[in-house]
């Protein structure tokens, strides 16, 4: 009868063991990722700031040969980033949809600014990450849902 016991209470401890601290285990995972994929991104953004202060009369998508010498040490490319510069307006933005994890990421690392959001597929707009309409009509070449960040 004992060592039924035991077995049993093992189970059970067991259970409640991976019911309790494995989705906390992947919570922790999933916010790291977002939080990476938030940091690359930024990079990405600060090495198109940086292109545009060494070349301010640059217009349209600005190729990653010429990001490069911008680019931190130790910097991967994440191809899900690109940009488009349009006079003195610099999209830079998601080729895909992203997790709303990585969106809130970027909008804590970057001061909760209000241009930083996603194209709302209705109206082609910038919805910020606090889900505002900002009212901002964003290029045709971004696509819908995209992660988008403005700036001069």
């Amino acid at each position: 009868m004992f060592p039924t016991f035991l077995v049993l209470a093992f189970i059970s401890i067991a259970t409640v063991y991976s019911v309790v601290e494995i989705p906390k285990k992947e919570n922790e995972t999933y916010m790291v990722a977002a939080d990476v994929s938030a940091l690359n991104f930024i990079a990405y953004r600060s090495a198109v700031s940086n292109y545009l202060s060494a070349n301010p009369s640059a217009t349209g998508t600005i190729a990653d040969t010429d990001l490069a010498p911008y680019w931190e040490p130790g910097y991967i490319r994440n191809a899900n980033w690109t940009n488009w510069v349009n006079g003195s307006l610099v999209y830079v933005y998601s080729t895909t949809t992203l997790t709303s994890g990585t969106l809130n990421k970027i909008f804590e690392r970057s001061n909760s600014s209000a241009l930083i959001g996603t194209k709302s597929p209705a109206t082609g707009r910038l919805i910020s990450a606090n889900g505002l309409d900002t009212g901002i009509a964003l290029p045709a070449g971004i696509p819908n849902s995209a992660l988008v960040m403005m700036g001069k």
